[in-house]
């Protein structure tokens, strides 16, 4: 029985249609493998340049915050003319010291239009402001397209987490600029002095969450 079961198996080794099917099989799951392999080196070669790519546009985000071209001139002669009037209106009520003060300090920003002389050093001042906004644009390209693509999928939690934490707080920043900005054509001056220290806030607080996840984002492997 042995004999008959070793010479049977020995006849389908040696049979055709059985190394054809053996071979077959091999090759179909060899196809299968290597896919699966190119799949993979697809997926992690285009993980590489979508973590590369959000690296660039946070860190050029971080330099275009850190520009020392801010708002914090315009903020201080804001805060001055409050101090002045409370409304900051286009009449000032104030002294010939306190104009000329303001004038020094603040050449670009206002212009004298007319005076009426109250009282000993007293005028009223009809002015016009002449401001200037400088807006951060922070750019969210290569998040948004990172969200489109399945390899935002293969990111690790922390990553994601950091990303998300970042550009959550980047919206934030550039909601407040464009109330800012509404202010500013609206002439709302009072709203805009309020918006304008928010913004500064949001900044330092941007800044800092980048800095403090930068390095998470660089290990997103």
């Amino acid at each position: 029985m042995k004999l008959n079961i070793k010479s049977r198996l020995k006849k389908l080794y040696k049979s055709s249609w059985f190394i054809t099917l053996f071979a077959t099989t091999l090759g179909v799951l060899l196809a299968f493998y290597l896919n699966n392999l190119n799949d993979h080196l697809k997926i992690e070669s285009s993980k590489q340049v979508v973590i590369e790519n959000l690296n660039n546009e946070i860190a050029n985000n971080k330099l275009t915050l850190n520009d020392p071209s801010d708002n914090k001139k315009l903020i201080n002669f804001l805060q001055r003319v409050r101090e002045i009037d409370e409304e900051i209106s286009n009449e000032l009520t104030t002294s010939i010291h306190e104009m000329s003060e303001l004038k020094i300090n603040f050449p670009a920003f206002i212009e004298i239009n007319d005076s009426i002389d109250l009282s000993a050093n007293l005028f009223k001042y009809n002015v016009s402001y002449r401001l200037e906004l400088n807006f951060n644009d922070l750019q969210k390209i290569s998040w948004e397209t990172s969200k489109m693509s399945d390899v935002i999928n293969e990111l690790n939690y922390d990553c994601l987490e950091a990303l998300n934490e970042i550009y959550y707080r980047q919206g934030i920043y550039t909601s407040q600029q464009q109330k800012t900005l509404e202010y500013f054509v609206n002439a709302e001056h009072k709203k805009l002095l309020k918006a304008l220290r928010i913004i500064e806030q949001l900044k330092a607080q941007l800044i800092n969450q980048i800095s403090d996840n930068q390095i998470r984002i660089k290990n997103c492997d």
